[in-house]
């Protein structure tokens, strides 16, 4: 005789749903090559990593979204704005680098290591905020400044994990690169980001989330 199933919620609902997110990321890294490739690459940077935590932000809301056609939706809807959204600010940071290699050994080395350190927080969490909020790019990097600085030292702490991370992946399991990079990291972002952007008071937010 067979028990009844038995309804988990709460915290014993999470776990139960953990073995759900590795062939879910899995298949997102996928997609997320699909579009980059489908831009050419440059061009489709962008719209492909906005896409992605669209989807991350759907999942971790409870919802199920439909992976390959919602993709697709949001990679054609970003593909021109996100171009300059986010696009540009990638292109800045060799900007940064620049000047640290120009700075290296002098007394402002560390003061551009700072600046620098400080403008990859405030765009790490800028797919996040684009996935989010329905805002013009402006208020966008309103919103993702507002979301480092609100909380530093969660962001610090999130910048030290997903960069462990990375190396890992790198380094030791470098099979997992095609799968879970950038999915992973970016769904650290989402899961930080998303709680922050909940405490966000609305005019600071500068606009409602995305209709969903």
């Amino acid at each position: 005789m067979t028990s009844p199933d038995v309804p988990v919620g709460g915290r014993f609902a999470r776990l139960y749903r953990l073995p759900d997110w590795p062939p879910r990321l899995a298949g997102l890294n996928l997609l997320w090559l699909a579009g980059v490739l489908a831009g050419g690459v440059v061009a489709g940077l962008s719209p492909a990593t906005v896409a992605l935590f669209a989807l991350l932000r759907d999942y971790q809301r409870g919802r199920q979204p439909r992976p390959w056609r919602d993709f697709w939706r949001h990679w054609r809807a970003e593909f021109g704005r996100s171009q300059v959204r986010l696009g540009v600010p990638v292109l800045t940071v060799w900007v940064f680098a620049f000047y640290l290699l120009a700075a290296r050994r002098t007394p402002l080395a560390a003061a551009v290591a700072v600046l620098a350190l400080g403008y990859l927080a405030v765009l790490a969490y800028l797919p996040a905020v684009l996935a989010h909020f329905a805002v013009p790019a402006t208020t966008a990097w309103r919103i993702a400044a507002l979301t480092a600085a609100r909380a530093p030292l969660r962001t610090l702490g999130l910048g030290a994990t997903v960069a462990l991370l990375v190396v890992a992946m790198l380094v030791a399991v470098p099979v997992a690169v095609p799968f879970f990079l950038p999915s992973a990291p970016a769904a650290l972002i989402t899961l930080v980001a998303t709680r922050i952007f909940d405490a966000l008071p609305a005019p600071a937010a500068g606009g409602g989330p995305k209709a969903d």
